[in-house]
């Protein structure tokens, strides 16, 4: 059994999330496997990345099952970020609200040999100066203080394929917002 990254666990808590004990343990341990597990994952990977005894049914079952609202997690997690931005900042002395708001859209590269992964398309990759076949994700990143912080993150899927599955279709730019 891997022991549990500290900070990890006190950012965790630090959300207050509505778990019972159990669920608390899903949830770390899904956290450190999927920082541990290299390359592909899947759910037995994960759970073997961090050599938990519990039962892969009782971890599929917590990500299916469990009474947690993925907006609840991250209103908690964008609250938390600003709390250490503005302890941060009031322990330098400064009361000045200097924040700065990084949005950037990434691409998640895949083979092109992949083809059965829902929503890839060509997207042009910055880092690789072409198009790349790809999931892309927008993301937004709150800096203050020395400190980068994860703010939001959302998928980009081209408008053929919004049309193709009834979704609305949103630009990069209407998702950084």
């Amino acid at each position: 059994m891997v022991s549990l990254y500290l900070p990890i666990v006190k950012f965790i808590l630090a959300l207050k999330l509505e778990f019972s004990k159990p669920q608390r343990n899903h949830l770390f341990t899904l956290v450190h496997g999927i920082i541990l597990c290299a390359g592909r994952k899947n759910m037995t990977q994960i759970r073997n990345a961090a050599r938990q005894d519990c039962h892969l049914s009782s971890m599929t079952s917590f990500l299916n099952h469990a009474p947690w609202c993925v907006n609840r997690m991250q209103r908690r997690r964008m609250q938390f970020v600003m709390d250490k931005i503005r302890a941060k900042r009031a322990k330098s002395g400064d009361s000045r609200q200097l924040v700065f708001l990084i949005v950037d859209d990434t691409c998640c590269k895949k083979e092109p040999s992949t083809k059965k992964m829902e929503a890839l398309s060509f997207q042009y990759s910055h880092e690789a100066g072409k198009s790349v076949w790809c999931h892309c994700v927008v993301t937004d990143h709150v800096v203050s203080e020395g400190s980068s912080y994860a703010w939001d993150f959302r998928p980009y899927y081209r408008e053929e394929y919004c049309n193709e599955h009834r979704l609305s279709f949103k630009s990069k730019n209407d998702l950084a917002l």
